[in-house]
């Protein structure tokens, strides 16, 4: 059952983010969507990845691969619809700089075990705070035009089933297993806030 976790996990993550593309695609517009998070998503998928495949841990590669790569498709529909050249030009640095840690991996005097279990730590960094500038960013403007409350009740679910996976796993990863209860804790954050400006007009 261990090994299927992931896998439930991965179609959930992916399911997840059919509704919010759906709506970006119909809108041609990211406004109101957090590119900080999506960038987030990008960075520590990579990390999480590079971390899982060196240690053989094959199955857990699957949610990090499908957060990653729709994440980076959300990024690709901001500089299809919404960037100016100079903020094209930030995206593309804000990701090439989240990529440099891996350069440590060149460093003769670190094995790559202690680098990708530091980077580990570093992507939960990111998983910590990933959702906190949506919130933050909604919580500003009040726009969930292009937000879909699908996509964070299923992200929560996922995150449930890759909590799961993991602490079933022979030799649990700690970095994992709090990435998955922030996961958890701010999903369920922003759910409450994308619902509080759904019922809010009904309440004025």
């Amino acid at each position: 059952m261990a090994h299927y976790l992931p896998i439930i996990s991965s179609f959930i993550l992916a399911f997840s983010f059919f509704p919010l593309l759906k709506k970006i695609r119909k809108n041609r517009s990211v406004s109101g969507v957090s590119l900080l998070m999506m960038t987030f998503g990008v960075a520590q998928s990579t990390y999480f990845i590079a971390y899982n495949l060196y240690f053989e841990r094959f199955y857990m590669v699957l949610p990090f691969v499908v957060t990653g790569m729709l994440s980076g498709l959300i990024l690709y529909y901001f500089a299809r619809y919404n960037a100016k050249q100079q903020e094209r030009l930030l995206l593309a640095g804000m990701l090439g700089f989240s990529l440099l840690p891996f350069l440590l991996l060149l460093t003769p005097h670190l094995d790559t075990p202690t680098v990708l279990n530091g980077l580990t730590f570093v992507g939960l960094v990111m998983s910590s705070i990933r959702v906190m500038p949506q919130t933050y960013k909604t919580l500003k403007s009040g726009d969930i035009s292009n937000l879909s409350a699908r996509y964070f009740s299923l992200q929560f679910v996922a995150g449930v089933c890759g909590l799961l996976a993991e602490l079933v796993m022979a030799t649990p990863s700690t970095s994992h297993v709090l990435t998955f209860v922030m996961i958890l804790l701010t999903n369920a954050a922003q759910l409450g806030c994308i619902q509080y400006y759904k019922m809010r007009p009904t309440m004025v």
